[in-house]
């Protein structure tokens, strides 16, 4: 028996929805029903792949937005509300990262991940929390990373970043429950997008890495996209507060 996910028509929101797991997440939402909004630095991409899910039938408006700074997420929710209606998803998948040791890492690049990756987070969702709470509820999903659960050599500032998304998404979880708005999180393990590139060759390539995986292989955007849409979707209507980690059994916690 087969299980089809309906997502009714909600107006969705994707963070760096214009690559990689992004716009996996983007397609995958919009192949549900789903009428979604592309918040991309990158506009020319975020428009690539909203003609893309056009052409396959979908609603995606695209969106030029820097999710650091408040004004311009304020601006794109405002422009996503005119055209689709009020935001019911939401699914922060931008995010900053370099590929270096602590030392080795510039201030820029540390004060650029965390102001993407966790500012970016909080800044959408305080521009979308208030029309789902005057709506009767909704879904927010962060995309974490295992980087921020284990930790990862190279990635000490990414990975403390996707660690405060944890604490953000549980503590958050429970102070929207009696709203009716679930907050999980989705954990990739290493997922084979341009921006992990260095990362895989710089742990020994990746037939190297794919051994520390029992299911034999790395992640792929899609993978990361199915468990967006589970958590989106109805059928997690009694799960908040949780990371559901998508990573062929790389990290088990």
């Amino acid at each position: 028996m087969s299980i089809e996910i309906d997502l009714g028509d909600q107006v969705a929101i994707v963070s760096g929805g214009g690559s990689g797991i992004g716009e996996a997440t983007v397609k995958t939402l919009a192949r549900a029903g789903a009428r979604v909004g592309i918040a991309e630095i990158d506009l020319a991409a975020a428009e690539r792949v909203a003609k893309e899910v056009e052409s396959e039938g979908g609603v995606a408006l695209p969106l030029a937005v820097d999710v650091g700074s408040v004004d311009s997420v304020d601006e794109g929710i405002r422009i996503l509300k005119a055209e689709l209606g009020p935001v019911r998803i939401v699914v922060n998948n931008a995010a900053g990262w370099s590929v270096a040791k602590f030392m080795d890492t510039a201030l820029e690049d540390i004060e650029r991940t965390y102001r993407v990756t966790v500012f970016g987070a909080m800044n959408v969702c305080r521009a979308t929390i208030p029309d789902m709470s005057d709506g009767g509820g909704g879904r927010i999903v962060n995309i974490i990373s295992d980087a921020g659960r284990v930790g990862e050599p190279f990635m000490t500032v990414y990975s403390g970043a996707k660690s405060s998304l944890v604490g953000f998404t549980r503590a958050l979880a429970k102070e929207l429950g009696r709203k009716k708005i679930n907050v999980n999180g989705v954990s990739p393990g290493t997922t084979k997008t341009p921006p992990a590139v260095k990362f895989i060759e710089q742990m020994g390539g990746e037939e190297k890495l794919v051994r520390l995986y029992p299911l034999g292989r790395l992640g792929l955007p899609q993978d990361i996209a199915n468990g967006v849409l589970f958590m989106a979707s109805p059928l997690a209507e009694f799960v908040t507060g949780q990371i559901l980690s998508v990573s062929g059994g790389y990290t088990t916690v």
